[in-house]
């Protein structure tokens, strides 16, 4: 019966937290709507096609052999070939109208095929697409060239065809959406509810029943749980219907995946909420743990790629682990064995970090 009676309390005091979450119309904004708002952003920016690269071409030359590398540039998919002067071409390529300038200068073609044909390509190293024209521009200009030139090949290539699944921007986005939005849930959602019951005197008046502390934590988990699995389910359906993100993994590594990144940002919350005095202190809190995750846990873009100084530093960012698990599962269909390093490395925190909010936590405001 005591057990019985245990349970019926924490199923009572979890409605409790889940009527206070969804009677609060700014906390609703933050766990449900700004993901969301989030997600079409990115979707109407990063979404759709890119549209097509932009090659500029000057043809000083005016040859036979010229007019066929144009014709051959303009079969390629999604090339839009514009012809310019020499000045007017580099001119868009320095201020991005352009992704590459090709010039065939004035009798390039003399003496082909016995001599060489000098072409130059000039393109911004900065840029991805300016160096995928860089590779373009030169398979197309082998491919003339050995249509031009009879000769036999010394080596021979056997291809075996190997199709990968193609991912845009916004497919990589949405995994690291859905991190930050539990993120989110777990440092501002738990800790300034929390705190702001604390000061209200809710918790003071808690601690007169007789609940023990497990419980009431236990009940703000599993709303929170709750909250987290409604994000999930509403940023997956609006990435993929919305906007066609590809989605490969299963369901139920997604969904424990979800649970245990929850978790672990739900007991940090608590533990900003033990320490913290105000609701005030307690965003500041959260603003400074939540920010630099946010730009280095690889929620906007990838950081393998960072310098070596700062990876230390992400490399103890629970964001990140939970956000390259997500990926793991919804861009490459990993099962939950190929990411158990990093939810054992999740649900460790979460342990170390549910004992320290059990320590330090305090029903009663300083104040009072």
């Amino acid at each position: 019966r005591k057990g019985v009676a245990e349970v019926m309390r924490l199923l009572s005091m979890t409605l409790a937290s889940i009527k206070m979450t969804l009677r609060n119309r700014q906390s609703l904004f933050w766990l449900l709507v700004f993901p969301i708002f989030m997600m079409g952003l990115f979707g109407i920016i990063f979404g759709n096609d890119q549209g097509e690269a932009k090659l500029s071409i000057v043809d000083l030359d005016k040859s036979s052999l010229a007019q066929s590398i144009t014709e051959g540039l303009g079969k390629v998919g999604k090339v839009k070939l514009e012809e310019d002067s020499r000045a007017a071409g580099l001119d868009k390529l320095k201020k991005g109208k352009v992704d590459a300038v090709l010039v065939l200068e004035k009798g390039f073609s003399r003496g082909f095929p016995q001599r060489p044909a000098a072409i130059k390509l000039y393109y911004d190293p900065s840029s991805a697409r300016s160096q995928m024209m860089n590779g373009t521009v030169s398979a197309v200009l082998s491919g003339i060239e050995r249509s031009m030139i009879k000769a036999p090949p010394l080596i021979t290539i056997t291809s075996r065809s190997v199709q990968s699944d193609q991912f845009n921007y916004i497919d990589f986005l949405l995994p690291g959406i859905l991190a930050m939005s539990l993120m989110n849930s777990g440092l501002y959602g738990v800790a300034n509810a929390t705190v702001s019951r604390r000061e209200k005197g809710v918790l003071r008046r808690l601690k007169l029943t007789p609940m023990p502390l497990s419980q009431f934590i236990g009940a703000g988990i599993i709303n929170q749980l709750i909250m987290s699995l409604m994000q999930a389910a509403l940023l997956i359906t609006v990435g993929r219907y919305a906007f066609g993100v590809k989605f490969v993994g299963g369901m139920v590594p997604l969904l424990i995946t979800v649970v245990i990144g929850s978790l672990c940002f739900i007991t940090i919350g608590f533990v900003i909420a033990s320490f913290a005095k105000t609701a005030e202190t307690a965003a500041t809190l959260g603003n400074v743990i939540g920010m630099p995750m946010m730009f280095l846990g690889g929620v906007f873009f990838p950081v393998d790629n960072v310098p070596a100084w700062i990876k230390p530093v992400i490399q103890v960012l629970p964001l990140k682990y939970l956000a390259d698990s997500l990926r793991g599962i919804m861009l490459q269909g990993q099962t939950l064995a190929a990411v158990q390093d990093n939810l054992l490395i999740l649900l460790g925190l979460t342990a170390v970090l549910f004992l320290i909010s059990v320590k330090f936590f305090r029903w009663e405001s300083e104040k009072r």
